[in-house]
Parts: C-alpha cells; sequence; structure tokens
C-alpha cells in the first residue's frame, strides 16, 4: 500500500456499511482493506475512462 496518509474518517448511511461488511466477511478482508480495493478499483477504472490524475509527489497532499 505505501506510505499510510493521515486517518480519514468515513461516514457512511448504514445500509451502505452493512453491505461492505457483508463482502468483507465473504473476501475475508477487514472493513478498512475491502474500502481500500474499492476505492483503489474505482481510481483505477476512472483512469482507464479520463487518463491519469495528476498528484504532487512528496509529502505535500492536495487537499
Amino acid at each position: 500500500m505505501g506510505i499510510q496518509e493521515t486517518p480519514y474518517s468515513l461516514r457512511l448511511d448504514h445500509k451502505t456499511m452493512q453491505k461492505i461488511r457483508v463482502l468483507a466477511a465473504k473476501e475475508r478482508r477487514s472493513i478498512n482493506m475491502q474500502l481500500c480495493i474499492a476505492v483503489e478499483r474505482y481510481l483505477e477504472e476512472y483512469e482507464q475512462e479520463h487518463g491519469e490524475i495528476p498528484v504532487e509527489d512528496g509529502n505535500k497532499t492536495a487537499r
């Protein structure tokens, strides 16, 4: 995964969170890992359609 970013609190509605829990259990993953994989897949699909998302290198983070 690389260098960890500052923790981010993610608020999801109850039904969405329940679905994530079911998928995580089915795949034998933590909820956190299930969410990380979902985000990574979304970014990959987005970049395939729209091109690479530019980000700054180094310790600077875009907000």
